[in-house]
C-alpha cells in the first residue's frame, strides 16, 4: 500500500535461477533440456549448443545495461532475486501484489525447438518452478503461465492443469509464428477453455522475440529501435486480429492483456481499428465484418499495461479509466525503480482513476485468482 493505495503490479517479472532446467525438466526430456552456460548481470542466461539453441546462444546485452541494478535492486540481486528479498523490496515500493512473467523462459519456447512435447514439457518445467517459488509468498506474488501453442491440445491440457494452480494468475501466450494467427480456427478451442476456466490471455511480445525484428537487437545502434518498437507492435498485431478475426465477438468472456509496450498508442490504435471497421477505411473489411466498433470490444474485454512515468499518460488514463493496469517491470533493469508507485501518483490526473488502475482493473482482469 502507498498513500492509502492499495497496489497490484500487474506486469512484474520472474528472474529465473541458473539451474532451472537441470532441476525442472522430465527425465523423459532431460537429455534435451536448455544448456544454460552462463548469464550476463544476473538477468539473461547464455547457452551451450542444445535443441532449443542449436548454436548455442551469447545474449547480445553488455553487462552495462545492468551496471546500477545492484544499487537499485539491493538484496534482491545479491541474493538472485530470493523470495524473501523480493518480498521485501516489493513491500519498499509500496506493492500489495505482484505478477511475474518470466524473463528466460523463452527457452522453453524457442522456435528452434519443433516437437510439441518437448515445447510443452519445458514450458511445464518453468510452471512448476514458478510455484514452487510463488508458493511462499502468503499471495504476494504470482505468476504467469507458459504454455507452446504448436499442438492446441497439448496447450489446453496444460492451462486445464495451471487452473489448479492457486499461484497462477493467467496465461502468456507466444508469438505464434508467421504461418498461424490465433483468429485461425485451430485455436477455438483454446479461446473456449480459457473462457471456461475464468483465466485470462496474456500478450507480452519483446524485441528479440518478435520475428521481423530479431535481426534488430544484435546490430549495433539499433536495438533501441527494436525495444521501442517490438512490445507496442506485437500488442497490436494481437489485439487487431483477435478483434477483426472475430475471436473477441466468438468469446465474450474472454479476457486479454497487451503488456509492457506503454498505453500511449492505444487511442490512436483504437480509433484506427474503428476507421477501418466503420469508417471510410472499413471498404477493405470486404469479408468477415466485426459486430461492434473495435474500439467497443477493446473496453469490454481488454486490458494494457501503463508505465507510471510515461508522458501521455494523464491524457490515456481520462481516456480509458477501466481498461489500464499498473506495471512496474520489477527487476529488470529499465523498470522505473526505484519510485514506481510514486511517480504513478504523480501524475496530473484523478485519485479516483488512480485507484481503479492501481488496483481494480487487476482485479477484473485476473479475476479472483489475483485475490487468493
Amino acid at each position: 500500500m502507498k498513500n492509502g493505495f492499495r497496489v497490484i503490479d500487474g506486469d512484474g517479472h520472474m528472474q529465473e535461477p541458473l539451474d532451472i532446467w537441470d532441476n525442472y525438466v522430465e527425465k523423459d526430456y532431460y537429455n534435451r533440456r536448455p544448456l544454460v552456460s552462463g548469464h550476463v548481470g544476473r538477468y539473461l542466461f547464455n547457452y551451450h549448443p542444445c535443441e532449443a539453441f542449436p548454436e548455442g546462444r551469447v545474449s547480445p546485452r553488455p553487462e552495462s545495461v545492468f551496471a546500477d541494478c545492484p544499487d537499485r535492486y539491493g538484496n534482491a540481486w545479491k541474493t538472485w532475486w530470493s523470495l524473501p528479498a523480493r518480498l521485501v523490496e516489493i513491500e519498499k515500493e509500496g506493492l500489495d501484489i505482484q505478477v511475474g512473467f518470466h524473463t528466460n523462459g523463452t527457452a522453453a519456447l524457442s522456435s528452434n525447438i519443433k516437437d510439441p512435447n518437448l515445447q510443452n514439457a519445458l514450458c511445464r518445467g518453468y510452471n512448476n518452478w514458478a510455484r514452487d517459488y510463488c508458493r511462499e509468498s502468503n499471495g504476494k506474488v504470482k505468476f504467469i503461465g507458459l504454455v507452446s501453442v504448436i499442438d492446441v491440445k497439448l496447450a489446453i491440457t496444460e492451462t486445464e492443469r495451471l487452473s489448479e494452480i492457486p499461484e497462477c494468475a493467467a496465461i502468456n501466450l507466444p508469438d505464434p509464428g508467421s504461418s498461424q494467427k490465433w483468429s485461425d480456427s485451430q485455436f477455438n478451442p483454446f479461446w473456449e477453455t480459457l473462457s471456461r476456466l475464468n483465466m485470462a490471455a496474456s500478450f507480452h511480445g519483446g524485441g528479440s522475440q518478435t520475428r521481423w525484428l530479431r535481426g534488430y537487437t544484435e546490430t549495433p545502434g539499433l536495438a533501441s529501435v527494436s525495444h521501442a518498437i517490438a512490445f507496442p507492435l506485437d500488442g497490436m498485431l494481437s489485439m487487431g486480429t483477435l478483434i477483426f478475426g472475430n475471436v473477441l465477438e466468438n468469446f465474450p468472456e474472454l479476457r486479454c492483456s497487451f503488456l509492457e509496450a506503454n498505453a500511449g498508442w492505444a487511442p490512436w490504435w483504437l480509433a484506427r481499428m474503428d476507421d477501418h471497421a466503420i469508417g471510410r477505411q472499413g471498404r477493405f473489411q470486404y469479408e468477415k465484418k466485426v459486430q461492434m466498433d473495435p474500439s467497443d470490444y477493446f473496453k469490454r474485454q481488454c486490458f494494457i499495461a501503463c508505465d507510471a512515468d510515461e508522458r501521455t499518460l494523464p491524457f490515456v488514463a481520462n481516456e480509458l479509466p477501466d481498461n489500464l493496469i499498473f506495471n512496474t517491470d520489477w527487476p529488470h533493469p529499465d523498470a522505473p525503480i526505484p519510485g514506481a508507485v510514486d511517480m504513478f501518483l504523480d501524475q496530473d490526473f484523478s485519485d479516483e482513476i488512480k485507484k481503479v488502475i492501481l488496483w481494480d482493473n487487476s482485479v477484473s482482469l485476473y479475476g479472483d485468482r489475483i485475490l487468493n
